[in-house]
């Protein structure tokens, strides 16, 4: 099946997710783990694909489906055989997780070195949606059923790399790979799983090796007969995009710790000067505000020139000591008028 087909029919998966045997499953949750990828947790009305009982975890296991993402949920959820796998990814980056990545079912198989029922309980398998090995034909790569998958000149959807017995091996797309770090990363974080990917593709020396094993191994790591994941650039590229030193900033938004100055998902500022950043003047401190009371003085009025001294009514209140002042200063008054006045005074004829 082409690419552009899958993608296709990985669209109609997540709008109705049914299984290409026709299963419909219910979304159940979602989660963001941070980077603009999500877990979409999906279940179909029945749980016996896996065994309900928690395990210890303390390893990862890389799968290849050798399908799409319609047929790979049908195999990993099949009734009644507990064959899957916690996580499936596909193309367009989306995650599924079939079961609770705390449980467990089978996904290794039989002469898996350390035990297929051992390795199986203390790993979370991840499929991730990928046709695997392809052959030539032509001018063509053709898949495991005999489709084409694309021309030999579309060198974007395959990698030639010669291991167990195939020359030619599709590709993941760069946000499939974006997906897979995320979720490695997801897993070590919650499991406290290191960082620590097997060095090669080679299996396993013993089963006392496999078991003591913790990190990120692949199917091929315990099994001769697989050739899931031979070390081609997008597994280089998982690898080089993780760390064997566990992040500390989490990408889950669920798992944040962000500081209370700085959200997680940031990555860490300079500190900032403030001549440099112009921070949001304050309310410039105006020289000396103006004090709403007090509008800034305005020339006081000049003192108006006090009035000229106009001559004064007369004080109603005061008559007699103002006239007597007057005429004391006007016109002396002589001894002999005031002689007269007294007489006439006494004799009542001036009142």
């Amino acid at each position: 099946m082409r690419p552009e087909t899958i993608k296709k029919r990985e669209d109609e998966f997540f709008s109705n997710l049914t299984n290409s045997s026709g299963v419909k499953y219910k979304l159940t949750a979602t989660t963001d783990i941070g980077n603009d990828v999500k877990i979409y947790s999906i279940r179909p009305d029945f749980n016996s694909y896996y065994y309900n009982a928690k395990t210890a975890k303390k390893s990862i296991c890389l799968h290849f489906t050798v399908g799409y993402i319609k047929s790979d949920t049908t195999s990993l959820s099949t009734k009644d055989n507990h064959v899957s796998v916690s996580y499936v990814v596909d193309r367009s980056g989306r995650i599924y997780e079939m079961f609770p990545d705390t449980e467990w079912s089978y996904h290794l198989g039989s002469g898996a070195v350390g035990g297929n029922g051992a390795m199986s309980k203390q790993s979370i398998g991840i499929e991730i949606s990928n046709y695997g090995p392809l052959k030539l034909s032509d001018d063509k790569l053709l898949d495991a059923y005999k489709n084409e998958y694309c021309k030999v000149s579309e060198t974007e959807f395959y990698s030639k790399h010669t291991y167990r017995g195939y020359d030619y091996y599709a590709s993941m797309t760069d946000v499939q790979i974006d997906a897979v770090v995320a979720l490695v990363k997801y897993l070590g974080r919650k499991h406290d799983i290191p960082m620590n990917f097997k060095s090669d593709d080679s299996p396993f020396a013993s089963d006392a090796d496999a078991l003591a094993f913790k990190g990120v191994f692949y199917h091929t790591n315990v099994r001769k007969d697989k050739f899931d994941w031979p070390f081609t650039p997008s597994l280089k590229a998982i690898i080089s995009k993780c760390t064997d030193v566990l992040p500390e900033v989490p990408e889950s938004k669920p798992d944040a710790t962000a500081t209370e100055s700085q959200p997680a998902s940031v990555a860490p500022v300079e500190e900032k000067k403030p001549v440099e950043t112009e921070p949001t003047p304050e309310p410039a401190p105006s020289p000396e505000p103006v004090k709403p009371a007090e509008p800034a003085p305005q020339p006081a009025p000049a003192p108006a020139p006090a009035p000229a001294p106009q001559p004064q009514a007369a004080p109603t209140q005061k008559p007699a000591q103002a006239s007597t002042a007057k005429s004391v200063e006007s016109k002396p008054t002589s001894l002999f008028d005031m002689i007269i006045s007294l007489i006439l005074q006494l004799l009542g004829l001036k009142k």
